[in-house]
């Protein structure tokens, strides 16, 4: 008969192993290069314009100082600039300046947060993926292997069913065959030499396997029905 059905159990471990998931760490990797490369250019982009600004606020002081020197000429005021006056566009500049630089710092910070949280979001997305693809690929070799595991089991039952089947046909065959022989085999003898068989056989049944145990029981039940012949007679 067939061995008894076991359903293969989930195991995690066992079912995870080997599982390919490079695809969404090299697009996670891929992404932040790009990212990275993003930043980069927004970085540069910032700088230019820090730049830019230094420069125009440079330009400013010099246009300020030349239009502050024309008016003080015009003015009846010589010997340059006052303490004040110079005290005034230092000033400016220097707030011209630091607001350059502190824009394109705040400009940098927001770069770089922006950036960075794409990254981490993009990252995570694919370890969801990734881990959503090797459950998915886990699962279905579980259940591969149950299905594998049940067809094994319904062949082999269907093999034990056959085996049995063409066992239980042969027997029936050798039944009819053993039958058919002894009855004729018996058909002419005598009363005195029936009982003599079947005293043999008595002996011999208890001993013997398999076919032969069959073949036996069969020469006995056709001597016994020989010597219900002889005594119906």
């Amino acid at each position: 008969m067939a061995n008894k059905y076991t359903m293969p159990q989930w195991d995690e471990k066992k079912y995870r192993q080997g599982i390919d998931t490079s695809y969404y760490t090299n697009a996670a990797n891929q992404y932040e290069a790009e990212q990275n490369q993003n930043r980069q250019r927004q970085i540069n982009e910032a700088q230019k314009t820090q730049q830019s600004d230094l420069r125009q606020a440079y330009i400013n002081r010099l246009q300020n100082e030349q239009n502050m020197n024309r008016n003080l000429a015009m003015s009846g005021i010589r010997g340059g600039a006052t303490e004040t006056a110079n005290l005034r566009l230092a000033n400016m500049y220097g707030q011209a300046r630091s607001a350059a630089n502190t824009n394109y710092s705040n400009s940098v910070n927001q770069i770089n947060q922006a950036i960075d949280q794409n990254i981490r979001d993009y990252k995570s997305d694919m370890a969801s993926r990734a881990e959503e693809y090797a459950q998915n690929q886990a699962n279905a070799r579980w259940q591969a292997a149950r299905e594998d595991q049940a067809n094994r089991y319904t062949m082999q039952r269907e093999d034990a069913n056959n085996a049995y089947e063409r066992k239980q046909a042969k027997i029936a065959q050798q039944t009819e065959y053993y039958s058919n022989m002894y009855t004729n085999l018996y058909s002419g003898y005598s009363k005195k030499k029936v009982k003599s068989i079947m005293k043999n056989l008595a002996k011999k049944i208890p001993k013997a396997k398999g076919y032969d145990k069959i073949r036996l029981q069969q020469a006995y039940a056709a001597a016994g029905a020989r010597l219900g012949v002889i005594k119906n007679k």
